[in-house]
């Protein structure tokens, strides 16, 4: 045992090897715009900071407090992405290059509004020039795995990772690359009610979720014996490394089913029917899990009746919801085993009752 740990402990320092400097806010800037750091590699969050808090980091600057150092892995000469720290560096990239303006300065209030250009010369003159930030870079001769690592443990305090955030990084590969493209669906989007890159369910990685969600019930819903989200998680590690056949495969199946789900009930697609012809405008993920697998089961020639017969679907939907047993197990405890395989069957039998 003492062998296998001190061999661990060994392997462990020579695999990371890192090199720390101090670097301006003119020097990061510089680096953007030339493109020398990647601010989105596939295992980075999506944006989160909103211009107050983007403020904040460079009033921290003006007063001279300490920030936490940035993290960069060198990918090829000259060129970084970064493991932590992508909030900052946008912020300070904003600010230099004229895109943010100040607010809710509380030290500063006299340059609340003012961008940098319209600092006084000596304020910008110190920003541009004083090495405010550490940047420690994992160089490239550093085992490649390790950035991964990295992340996942400077991101487990602050902010919490959201767990689509955690897989993003700890699965990442062909599937999880698959998941990010097919997630640009604007139907889904449209439904997670996703404007931009400042949308909250954008920045919580929601559109990516889904199409986990969708692949992971369609494949196991009838052998699972977890919550989803554990069952989430093991699909995303047994479908990592997915050849070409099987991504082609996972893709024409999303397709397939959120193309329908739109044609047959459209706007009101995972969406609560309320009082008559009237619905809930919003999505309910428990039952885009049923309507998603239920037309999945069709063939071509059902779902095409399907479309023919979308009014008497609507009904059918509203009907469904009458039943307190099939309402509960889309509202409550959703994310059980056997609330799963019961409105998923629930749907599947209703549909295929329709098509015949």
């Amino acid at each position: 045992m003492k062998s296998e740990v001190i061999g661990r402990f060994r392997d462990a320092q020579n695999s990371l090897v890192v090199q720390a400097s101090d670097l301006s806010l003119a020097s990061i800037t510089e680096m953007v715009f030339a493109q020398a750091i990647d601010l989105n590699p596939h295992y980075q969050r999506r944006e989160r900071w909103g211009p107050e808090k983007q403020s904040l980091l460079i009033e921290s600057f003006l007063l001279n407090v300490p920030v936490p150092p940035l993290y960069l892995a060198e990918e090829d000469y000259g060129h970084y992405s970064v493991i932590d720290g992508k909030q900052r560096i946008t912020a300070v990239h904003d600010f230099v290059s004229g895109r943010l303006k100040l607010r809710g300065l509380e030290r500063f209030p006299e340059i609340n509004g003012a961008s940098f250009a319209d600092l006084p010369f000596e304020l910008q003159n110190t920003l541009k020039v004083r090495p405010f930030l550490r940047v420690v870079t994992l160089l490239r001769q550093s085992d490649p795995t390790l950035k991964y690592e990295v992340f996942l443990r400077l991101n487990t305090g602050g902010d919490r990772l959201l767990p689509q955030e955690v897989r993003n990084v700890a699965y990442s590969g062909p599937f999880n690359d698959l998941l990010i493209r097919l997630a640009e669906n604007e139907f889904l989007r449209e439904k997670l009610k996703i404007e931009g890159a400042k949308s909250p369910a954008f920045m919580a990685m929601a559109d990516v979720e889904h199409v986990l969600r969708f692949l992971t019930t369609l494949n196991w819903w009838r052998n699972m014996g977890g919550s989803l989200a554990t069952q989430m998680d093991e699909f995303m590690r047994a479908n990592r490394n997915i050849s070409p056949g099987e991504a082609e495969a996972f893709e024409e199946a999303f397709t397939t089913a959120i193309q329908s789900c739109e044609s047959i009930w459209g706007t009101h697609a995972f969406e609560r029917p309320l009082g008559a012809n009237t619905w809930r405008n919003q999505m309910i993920s428990p039952l885009y899990d049923a309507q998603m697998v239920s037309v999945s089961v069709l063939n071509d020639q059902e779902r095409a009746i399907a479309v023919q017969r979308r009014d008497q679907i609507l009904e059918g939907t509203r009907e469904l919801f009458a039943n307190e047993d099939f309402a509960k197990s889309v509202t409550r405890a959703t994310n059980n085993a056997g609330s799963i395989r019961f409105r998923v069957s629930a749907f599947i039998e209703f549909l295929s009752e329709v098509v015949r």
